[in-house]
């Protein structure tokens, strides 16, 4: 079981630690994560780490890395796509909150607002019931989606962190 499935919650406030999220088709509650040091990070990560990258990069970005408090772990993947990669979005996806997305260069992420973006996700949409994202399904087993970055009236200071 992973870090994340073995997580007690019972010390935490519903109403208040956290959110309920969608975590593998399923609802759950996960209390905020704050920042690298976040003993919830460190243990989803290392779950992460577990299964074999050896293929692709992995950076940490988003609210984790900038150290507001946060429900989810933002992870852009980089690398030539290899037949593997779907299979290991989707075990890292039942793993814990992690929100995974493959970009075809870093380049892709940096900066902070105002720009378009060129990224893919191993699914179509959030949940079974969710409305399908605007995109397309490519040969490469990938959802591709081009959007605007959404900053979320917050400033992004960190650049990438290489995770692997």
């Amino acid at each position: 079981m992973s870090y994340f499935e073995n997580l007690n919650l019972d010390s935490y406030n519903i109403k208040t630690d956290g959110k309920i999220r969608n975590i593998d088709g399923g609802l759950r509650f996960v209390p905020y994560i704050n920042g690298v040091d976040d003993p919830i990070y460190k243990g989803c990560i290392a779950d992460l780490l577990a299964l074999d990258w050896s293929n692709y990069k992995l950076y940490l970005v988003g609210g984790v890395l900038e150290g507001w408090p946060t429900t989810d772990i933002d992870i852009c993947i980089t690398g030539e796509i290899k037949n593997d990669l779907v299979n290991l979005m989707e075990q890292a996806h039942k793993l814990a909150p992690f929100d995974m997305y493959y970009v075809k260069s870093l380049e892709e992420i940096k900066g902070t607002g105002n720009r378009i973006w060129e990224f893919a996700k191993h699914t179509d949409r959030k949940s079974k019931r969710s409305i399908r994202w605007n995109g397309q399904w490519k040969t490469d087993g990938l959802f591709w989606m081009t959007e605007k970055f959404d900053t979320k009236d917050r400033t992004y200071t960190k650049e990438p962190l290489l995770l692997n």
